[in-house]
C-alpha cells in the first residue's frame, strides 16, 4: 500500500510566525497558550501570502491539553565539540513558570530571546510538537532549543 501526504493540504495556519518573539506563556485549566508579538520582515513585504498578516501585531497559539501524561517540554543544548547535546525534560507547568520568569526578566532589558520555529503534528495520536528557539541558562546549563510535546485535539492560531 502506498499513501501520500500532500504537503499543501496539510496546512498549519502559523502564517508569518516563524522567528517572531514569544512574550508570554500561560496554562489555565489545561488550556495552554503561547503569545507572540508579530510583524512583517522587510523581505516579506509585498509577498501575497505574507500580506494577509500585515495588520496583525500578535498571535496566540492556544490548545487544550487532553492527557497531561503525554505532554512534556524538552530543553536542549547546542552540540558541543564532541557532537553531544543535553536534554532536560520538564512538565508543562514547570516550563510555564520558568519561561515566564525568563521572559519577564529579558523584557525588562528590552528584548525577547525566544522565537517560534515550527509546529509538527501527528493527528492520529493527538500529538503536536511546537519548536522554539530559546536562550535560557537553567541550573548552570545554557539551552538553545525547546520542544513542547503536547497531547491535544486541536490548536488555535488567534491573530490580533
Amino acid at each position: 500500500m502506498i499513501e501520500k501526504l500532500i504537503m499543501s493540504e496539510n496546512n498549519i495556519p502559523d502564517g508569518i510566525l516563524h522567528d517572531q518573539d514569544l512574550y508570554k506563556v500561560e496554562l489555565n485549566n489545561k488550556e495552554f497558550t503561547l503569545s507572540f508579538n508579530t510583524h512583517l520582515f522587510s523581505d516579506q513585504v509585498g509577498i501575497e501570502f505574507c500580506e494577509q498578516y500585515k495588520d496583525f501585531t500578535k498571535c496566540h497559539i492556544k490548545c487544550k491539553l487532553e492527557d497531561e501524561y503525554f505532554c512534556n517540554v524538552e530543553l536542549k543544548t547546542s552540540l558541543n565539540k564532541k557532537d553531544v547535546y543535553k536534554v532536560k525534560v520538564l512538565s508543562v507547568s514547570e516550563f510555564v513558570k520558568i519561561a515566564n520568569e525568563e521572559l519577564n526578566k529579558e523584557a525588562g532589558k528590552g528584548h525577547y530571546p525566544w522565537e517560534y520555529l515550527n509546529t509538527y503534528i501527528s493527528p492520529g495520536i493527538k500529538s503536536a510538537v511546537i519548536e522554539l528557539s530559546i536562550w535560557l541558562k537553567y541550573k548552570g546549563v545554557e539551552y538553545t532549543m525547546c520542544n513542547l510535546q503536547l497531547n491535544t485535539n486541536e490548536i488555535e492560531y488567534i491573530w490580533e
